[in-house]
């Protein structure tokens, strides 16, 4: 045990580690979300800062110090703590490196200086360590634990932890186990925080929190923030050039933003900012359409699609979607009618059914006639998808393709993140995968020679309805 001089000059060297510590907005927000979220996950490209974040935060629970602008959670007395990478060499070399040795380039000092070590076991692996005994400053004792997600689950089994830092992807099995070693049963808060870049793209540990709620919104006690090269003030933008060189194009999304992404790569890779546009007020001249795809199983997702078209400069504008499972045909009907105007006409998926309703005929005429939709079924054929893509390329192309992306209020925050994750696989096919607002997209580009303002609508509503074929 250290003596209380020790214990202050000790203090002293971690908190001007702390002050070479200047956490970007990415950070800041990943640290503060602590206070309230259990699960964490910091989702970003390569080099943006996701490992080393927390590890600096991990150093303060371990010991107690916690610097004048630390707003995340505090411990209150020493913590368990596991800290696990893919294997014990990558353990090793980069989480016990960065605690204890520092970079290697020197660009960031060891976080925890040797003085703090009070006791250490080693591995079977030259140099790894199992376990260290920190001191905290409180005159107790933390402990770390180092493991590996190659020791499966059942190495987290019995044990209790404070908090677990996963680094990388591990395997959804251990990170469910390791989610069990961090049940809480005092005042105190337990944590479990994943850094990594989606290497798998949407597996089941990323669908665990973008399918739960926004980035930076806290739902079910989960959290993720997602971080590129541009939230990193420290790289510098040619050594980002450089990067990008030597990077696969269809890898660059997932290793500079840390979008998920699936087998060849992105369908969509034209940069967002030429398409995601803020919110604005829809004039009353934009005619409107949308596109359904309903679920072809009873409980399944559906999804749709609003659009605005500015006939004047022929500019498309997504501007509001829906996307919920588990819902009845009726309910969907109700919902969508809240979302969009009585007078658009809808087209749906000529696919789509609802098992309680036997057959896709039988759902579309329920959706119709009896719920109120105006709805024409859309032209489904193999090259139709790629034709609409197409389409929408030569559209971005001429400036005249855009999504509102606000995430509060009007917007497409589905579309949004399918339009991320829409990919390829490695033959070049198309990817069934959550793609229901992308479809429903699909349909309503290919029904905009039916889009209509209001006033249109009930101007000729009566006599063009047999000759457009409305259902």
């Amino acid at each position: 045990m250290i003596d209380a001089d020790a214990a202050d000059k000790l203090a002293i060297t971690l908190l001007r580690q702390f002050v070479f510590y200047e956490p970007t907005l990415k950070q800041q927000a990943f640290h503060q979300a602590g206070t309230s979220a259990g699960e964490r996950l910091f989702l970003g490209g390569n080099r943006t800062g996701k490992t080393n974040a927390v590890c600096m935060e991990l150093a303060m629970h371990l010991t107690g110090n916690y610097p004048k602008w630390w707003q995340g959670y505090r411990f209150t007395r020493p913590i368990n703590a596991i800290s696990a990478s893919i294997s014990l060499k990558d353990t090793r070399d980069i989480l016990q490196k960065k605690l204890f040795v520092g970079d290697i380039d020197e660009s960031m000092p060891a976080i925890l200086h040797e003085s703090y070590i009070e006791g250490k076991t080693h591995t079977t692996i030259a140099g790894a360590w199992d376990t260290v005994r920190i001191h905290h400053i409180s005159g107790g004792v933390s402990e770390l634990k180092f493991k590996a997600f190659q020791q499966g689950e059942s190495s987290f089994q019995g044990v209790k932890a404070d908090f677990i830092h996963l680094d990388e992807v591990p395997n959804f099995r251990v990170y469910q186990e390791a989610l069990m070693r961090t049940t809480s049963f005092d005042s105190e808060k337990t944590f479990l925080v994943v850094s990594m870049w989606p290497e798998r793209g949407k597996d089941e540990l990323i669908t665990h929190f973008l399918d739960n709620a926004s980035e930076g919104e806290i739902s079910n006690g989960r959290c993720y923030i997602m971080a590129s090269w541009a939230d990193n003030p420290h790289l510098k933008s040619e050594e980002r050039e450089r990067l990008r060189k030597s990077v696969p194009s269809w890898q660059l999304e997932a290793r500079e933003h840390g979008i998920p992404v699936f087998g060849q790569g992105k369908v969509f890779t034209m940069l967002e900012s030429e398409i995601f546009v803020e919110p604005f007020e829809i004039p009353n001249h934009f005619a409107r359409v949308y596109g359904l795809d309903p679920s072809a199983s009873s409980g399944g997702t559906w999804g749709a699609v609003l659009l605005a078209h500015d006939r004047d400069k022929d500019i498309v504008y997504a501007v509001a979607d829906y996307k919920l499972s588990n819902a009845t045909p009726t309910e969907h009907a109700s919902n969508i009618s809240r979302m969009i105007p009585e007078w658009c006409t809808g087209m749906v998926d000529p696919a789509g059914a609802g098992e309680n309703m036997h057959t896709k005929e039988k759902t579309i005429d329920f959706l119709a006639n009896r719920s109120g939709l105006y709805l024409v079924k859309a032209h489904k054929a193999n090259n139709t998808k790629e034709a609409t893509i197409d389409e929408i390329y030569e559209r971005v192309r001429g400036d005249r393709f855009k999504i509102i992306s606000s995430t509060k209020g009007m917007g497409c925050r589905h579309l949004v993140t399918e339009w991320r994750q829409y990919a390829r696989d490695d033959n070049g096919l198309i990817l069934k995968k959550n793609d229901h607002c992308i479809d429903a997209l699909f349909y309503a580009l290919g029904g905009l020679p039916y889009a209509r303002t209001q006033t249109q609508f009930y101007h000729d509503k009566a006599p063009r309805w047999q000759e457009a074929g409305y259902l």
